[in-house]
């Protein structure tokens, strides 16, 4: 049996998280929530998953704070991130998320299933 991809959320709200969450397993990821940037920096160190899903207003410093010591770190540098995000997208958002090399980003009113075929189109089930 093959391994099941992994995936952090870094996300301040856990009903969010656990919805997003339970999209994700259904479809045959494996899926750990943390709750700020300083729990999500040290799980995505220690668990080295294959994709990070990052909301950028948290506690324990923003989303771009920890995006830039993911980028900063040798062991992190290379996960995909997708940032899924409450505040409109604009193009100084659109900017920094490029300068960090983003995947994808959300607005967190989605539609499910384009963001789970966009999940599976970065790093597949």
């Amino acid at each position: 049996m093959k391994e099941k991809k992994k995936i952090v959320i870094v996300e301040d709200e856990l009903d969010f998280a656990k919805v997003v969450k339970l999209r994700l397993e259904n479809v045959g990821y494996k899926v750990h929530i943390s709750l700020d940037t300083y729990l999500g920096m040290h799980d995505i160190v220690k668990n080295q998953p294959d994709l990070v899903i990052l909301d950028l207003m948290m506690p324990a410093g923003g989303g771009f704070a920890l995006l830039e010591r993911l980028r900063n770190n040798p062991s992190t540098v290379t996960i995909p991130v997708v940032i899924m995000t409450g505040k409109p997208i604009d193009e100084e958002m659109r900017s920094k998320a490029e300068t960090y090399d983003v995947a994808e980003i959300f607005q967190k009113h989605y539609d499910p299933a384009t963001f789970v075929e966009k999940i599976m189109g970065i790093i597949p089930a």
